[in-house]
């Protein structure tokens, strides 16, 4: 270790003496010529000093730089007192031991015991340096030590906060399923339900006057169609189906819509629509369209349960290149058809805004809100090639503007008019359905095709007729049954009749494709759409 000895002893030769001395056993000195020298020259690196004790008169800066000495420093200090000190100011010496680290030498001076205190100050000092060396390490190791539970603290969190996502996407997922199997169950049920309606009224048709009885059976009749495609929108979500988007007149689809949305809303809310003239058509799906506004008024329904008032309306927009601070950013430069819905209910706080839009997420009461509304709307706003702004003040209402791409007006399509019906051919049909309702309405309208129809409640009985050889040009029969269901029916029947046209209808989304060879039908058909099957099945 390199020494560095500052000297303080000014008095005659002194200094060049104790250098001397201390050069004797390789011990390196440095005079200063006052305090204040001494003061400047001291740092971590000095090892000792040597001072005099006339030179004390002013102690206070080398007092204070012992003070701020760091923990493992304590700077060996010999003093070389005057002759008879200690007998003549014990509280003298009392003052050199509040220094700290100090060795008291009398004059005069012994080179051996000047050399022996130099020699014990160095070995206290290397300790100190040694002590300094492992506070270092200790604090560097310290130091890695944290950052390693730093790391692990982090990847722990981050372990949770993955694990906490896939619980949480899981749970979802789970609920998406049971939805989908429940929706799969209930649609079928609730088709059924509509094509025993459809085919009762199909076979009324032509006893039904001109007049009120005709407006009524037309109003029945797209009620049925609006039925269907709600259905069809609620299975499609459940499975994320593509959307079949087309141009639509807004405008006359919100007016077939109101006596809907006011029975919805009740007699306390007052509901008024704007549809300006010549607005562009949107390209949407239209059952989509309906399912999400649907949804946006039951929301405000709920938000104004003491009565208010809810807004519909329908406004052109065009979005430039640098967007605008009022339309969603996720929008591309084009043009739009917006329609906004606005009440005057209790609101939306800042802190849930983020969530609204999430799946299963509803500030509603267990039992009251599935948390799906607000994410359906803006799945179909988004998938349609737009977006979705929401604007809340808590105590003053919501407003929300879905923005769906506009196409022309003149593209815009209406219900389109029926075709003329094909003819029936006289063909005998074996028809195969469990359920009774459903059975007996599309045999009567299968008999006013023209057709002679051989029923069956379930695909034992459809086989045992195959079996008793009854002549039969075709088999329509349903998917879902007890016991067996459609696709075993058309293979036992084509095992006994082979290559005999086959149908097989279906209220469910998720029907197995059956390939070219089996014909598949979703209910609720119409009677045009059930003819034109048999006509491509059953040609002259």
């Amino acid at each position: 270790m390199r020494t560095s000895i500052l000297v303080l002893a000014p008095e005659g030769r002194d200094a060049e003496v104790i250098g001397s001395v201390l050069d004797e056993i390789g011990l390196e000195t440095r005079p200063c010529a006052d305090m204040a020298a001494l003061c400047r020259s001291l740092g971590e690196a000095t090892t000792a000093l040597v001072l005099s004790e006339g030179t004390l008169g002013d102690v206070e800066p080398l007092a204070a730089w012992l003070e701020g000495q760091p923990p493992w420093s304590d700077l060996p200090i010999v003093i070389l007192t005057s002759r008879g000190s200690r007998q003549a100011g014990r509280g003298r010496k009392a003052f050199f031991q509040s220094l700290g680290n100090v060795t008291l030498l009398d004059r005069p001076l012994h080179r051996e015991a000047l050399q022996s205190a130099a020699q014990a100050a160095l070995r206290s000092r290397a300790r100190q340096y040694r002590t300094r060396s492992h506070l270092e390490e200790i604090t560097r190791a310290t130091s890695r030590l944290e950052e390693r539970v730093a790391d692990r603290t982090r990847a722990l969190q981050a372990e949770m906060a993955d694990r906490r996502r896939a619980e949480t996407a899981l749970l979802q997922s789970q609920k998406m399923e049971a939805l989908g199997q429940l929706t799969g169950g209930v649609a079928h049920d609730f088709n059924n339900l509509l094509q025993g309606i459809v085919s009762c009224l199909a076979v009324l048709e032509p006893t039904v006057p001109d007049g009120t009885p005709r407006q009524l059976f037309e109003a029945a009749n797209r009620s049925i169609e609006r039925g269907a495609r709600l259905t069809q929108s609620l299975l499609s979500f459940a499975r994320r189906q593509m959307l079949m988007p087309e141009a639509t007149d807004l405008g006359e689809l919100l007016s077939g819509m109101g006596s809907l949305l006011e029975r919805t809303l009740g007699g306390q809310i007052e509901i008024k629509m704007e549809v300006p003239p010549g607005l562009p058509a949107a390209l949407i799906d239209r059952a989509q369209f309906e399912s999400a506004i649907l949804n946006l008024v039951i929301n405000a329904r709920d938000a104004m349960p003491a009565g208010g008032r809810l807004s519909m309306t329908a406004f052109a927009a065009t979005v430039g290149r640098n967007g605008g601070g009022d339309v969603p950013a996720e929008l591309a430069p084009g043009t739009y058809v917006a329609i906004r819905v606005e009440d005057t209910g209790t609101g939306i706080e800042p802190s849930v805004m983020p969530h609204v839009f999430e799946p299963f997420f509803t500030t509603k009461p267990v039992g009251k809100g599935s948390g799906l509304g607000l994410s359906m709307v803006h799945g179909m706003a988004t998938q349609s090639g737009g977006g979705v702004r929401i604007d809340s003040t808590p105590g003053v209402g919501t407003a929300i503007t879905l923005y769906l791409p506009s196409v022309p007006a003149a593209a815009a399509t209406l219900a389109p008019p029926d075709a003329e019906m094909t003819s029936g051919t006289g063909r005998t049909i074996l028809l195969v359905e469990d359920d009774a309702i459903v059975r007996m309405g599309t045999m009567a309208l299968l008999e006013n095709l023209g057709h002679r129809v051989i029923e069956a409640d379930g695909g034992e009985e459809a086989l045992a007729v195959l079996s008793d050889g009854v002549e039969v040009d075709a088999v329509i029969t349903d998917f879902a049954m007890p016991g067996m269901n459609g696709a075993a029916v058309v293979r036992g029947a084509r095992q006994l009749r082979p290559g005999i046209p086959a149908l097989i209808v279906t209220g469910y989304a998720d029907t197995p494709d059956f390939g070219e060879a089996v014909r598949l039908l979703r209910k609720p058909f119409t009677p045009h759409q059930i003819a034109d099957c048999l006509a491509a099945m059953l040609p002259e």
